[in-house]
């Protein structure tokens, strides 16, 4: 089947096509009944859509996050054209691929050219003196090259577009650069920090693959995950020092902030609570700047 684009979509069109759900919320009609309210993305905007019959059996087919193959009709609602969908399912690429799914589709782009951002990010690693974080974070990126290039740091809020994880990775190093000039810090372990804090974005964000369909690793979360895959590699390195082992683990950890936030613990270092701070600052600014520049 042909997908067709968001941007192509007008009232009254039937259609059959893959998109990236985004957000999914169960709600109530005025007769107690349920229904689902949707918001799918794909590389050329997106579009609210409404499950209202067979909610349930449909819901159990797909979760926020998954791309999905849908069957349905656009409508108009007011000054908004919406999707009433028929029929849902999580696209993979071992279902669909043959049917023209590609999840690349379903994303924008970042405007920074991936090849650039890539390479700039392994000056910014080369800057790193402390040789025993440099070779941990060069092994990390160069094993995840393919992937770090063109995932997003998130799917609906920050950096949610093709090389948004490199690009925001940059942009967590340039600041931590400038602040930790100001404190009394390692700025080796920050940096390094800075660089790995998501590396567990890689299998907990979901893009189609059979790889990255949920399963125990991704119900970890991304914080422990990425803990996980740098001590892996913590491991490989001969005489890594236990005590930089032990506040790289916590500044990964903590980089969420606080508990409520789903952090498996708060920052309790000046570099933890550093990555935190500008994670979040960072974070929140990258969607002010998106959401002025589409005004």
């Amino acid at each position: 089947m042909k997908s067709i684009q968001i941007k192509n979509l007008v009232s009254e069109m039937k259609l059959q096509g893959f998109y990236l759900c985004i957000e999914k919320r169960l709600l109530k009609k005025k007769d107690g009944s349920s229904y689902l309210n949707l918001l799918f993305q794909d590389k050329t905007g997106v579009i609210r859509a409404r499950i209202w019959d067979n909610v349930q059996k449909l819901s159990n087919k797909f979760e926020n996050g998954d791309p999905v193959a849908i069957k349905g009709k656009t409508y108009q609602y007011g000054s908004s054209l919406m999707i009433k969908v028929e029929n849902i399912s999580k696209a993979t690429e071992k279902k669909y691929q043959k049917y023209g799914f590609n999840a690349t589709d379903l994303i924008p782009k970042s405007k920074e050219n991936p090849s650039d951002l890539w390479n700039k990010l392994l000056k910014e690693v080369d800057k790193i003196s402390k040789n025993h974080f440099k070779l941990l974070t060069k092994k990390i990126l160069n094993d995840h090259k393919k992937k770090f290039k063109v995932y997003p740091a998130s799917i609906s809020f920050h950096y949610n577009y093709q090389g948004g994880l490199v690009e925001q990775t940059i942009s967590i190093i340039k600041i931590s650069k400038v602040i930790g000039k100001h404190y009394s810090i390692d700025n080796d372990l920050l940096l390094t920090g800075a660089c790995l804090h998501q590396i567990g974005k890689l299998y907990s964000i979901n893009l189609g693959s059979s790889e990255f369909n949920l399963n125990k690793k991704s119900l970890l979360g991304n914080a422990i995950l990425s803990r996980d895959i740098v001590n892996k590699y913590i491991g490989l390195i001969k005489n890594f020092p236990k005590e930089d082992k032990l506040k790289l683990e916590h500044l990964i950890l903590s980089y969420q902030g606080r508990k409520e936030w789903q952090s498996p613990v708060e920052p309790q270092t000046v570099e933890a609570i550093l990555l935190h701070t500008i994670n979040y600052m960072d974070s929140h600014i990258n969607v002010m700047k998106r959401d002025e520049d589409s005004i």
